[in-house]
């Protein structure tokens, strides 16, 4: 009997080390498979964020040539109009000229076909060379600015045929720019879905925010910014506009209403790009009552900026964007940007922090 104990002791002692090896043998190799898994993982994820940081800096490029390219064939048509409008009323003074030379011709020809030139009627003879005499120099006098216009006209037709030809040149390269700024901004949208099913809650604790509002103010002041430092300044050197026009509404000065702005109102070309006036998070993409489709971003050192009429929004909430990056296009029907600069719960003027185009 002993001797049977002893054989299942023995038995147990060196099973159990071996039994403890083989669940250890398969422990590390989990581990190692964990580790091997979070090893690729974080690959992944780093390969990501590259290719989600060259997607921002390719948007940063392209978007500018779109927007300069934007502007160009705008002030090349502007000119086209203008020079339209000058050839209208060339050709309304000319018309009318016509008709100076008509009457002129029209006298000449009366007088010649009603020669009078008896010399016992010195009176009528007078006269009637008084009137050949005049209607002639008149006739002169209409023909030299008829070829004066004639000439002008050949010249303002030359140049609307330059413009034109601008215009047309700018067609294939603009079509290829636009084509790949809204390639590379279906990537960063395919990029941001992620982030985008992760902003439910959020979205709509920010639509029970925008329904709460009476003012924009509120609206910017709610969404929050980022922490406030020492240093007020936003940047060393002044930003860009978040879109490209002409300021008609300055900081302090009365609104339609009455009201002292607390903004800029910048009038610009319908369906204009808007960028990112400085790297910053989107804090709100939404629609907010009477200011339209309205984009508010968080910068450094506790400054907001609220961005609105915009007729699309190419943003998701929270989401992080470079300076000069698109984050839409502004409303065809509302071409008029109110751009507002906040830092913690104060206005601040604009022209502080912007370039005064």
């Amino acid at each position: 009997m002993k001797r049977i104990v002893f054989i299942f002791s023995l038995l147990f002692v060196c099973a159990g080390p071996v039994m403890g090896g083989s669940e250890l043998s398969k422990i590390n190799a989990q581990i190692k498979q964990t580790e091997q898994q979070n090893k690729k993982l974080e690959q992944q994820l780093i390969t990501s964020d590259r290719e989600v940081s060259k997607t921002k800096k390719e948007l940063v490029r392209a978007a500018d040539k779109v927007s300069s390219l934007e502007d160009k064939r705008s002030e090349l048509a502007k000119k086209i109009a203008e020079l339209d409008s000058q050839l209208e009323k060339m050709t309304t003074d000319m018309q009318k000229n016509q008709a100076i030379v008509s009457d002129s011709v029209a006298s000449i020809l009366f007088v010649a076909s009603h020669p009078n030139f008896d010399t016992e009627n010195m009176r009528d003879y007078v006269l009637m060379s008084a009137v050949l005499s005049g209607a002639a120099d008149r006739l002169n006098e209409q023909i030299q600015v008829a070829e004066q216009q004639i000439q002008d006209l050949e010249k303002i037709r030359d140049a609307r045929a330059v413009e034109k030809e601008k215009l047309d040149r700018t067609a294939k390269r603009y079509n290829r720019e636009k084509s790949e700024l809204d390639k590379l901004l279906k990537t960063r949208n395919a990029q941001n879905e992620k982030l985008k099913s992760q902003q439910s809650a959020l979205q709509k604790k920010l639509r029970e925010l925008s329904a709460r509002a009476k003012s924009i103010s509120e609206l910017s002041a709610g969404v929050g910014s980022s922490e406030m430092s020492a240093d007020s300044r936003f940047s060393k050197r002044k930003l860009n506009l978040p879109v490209r026009g002409r300021i008609v509404v300055r900081f302090g000065e009365k609104t339609a209403l009455g009201l002292k702005s607390d903004g800029w109102r910048i009038r610009t070309r319908g369906d204009a790009l808007v960028l990112a006036p400085a790297d910053g998070v989107v804090k709100f993409a939404d629609s907010f009552r009477g200011f339209g489709r309205v984009v508010i971003m968080s910068h450094k050192n506790g400054y907001n900026t609220v961005m609105t009429n915009l007729g699309n929004i190419d943003v998701a909430l929270e989401q992080e964007v470079l300076a000069g990056e698109p984050v839409g296009r502004m409303n065809p029907d509302k071409p008029e940007m109110y751009l507002e600069v906040r830092r913690g719960n104060s206005a601040v003027d604009p022209a502080r922090l912007f370039k005064d185009e």
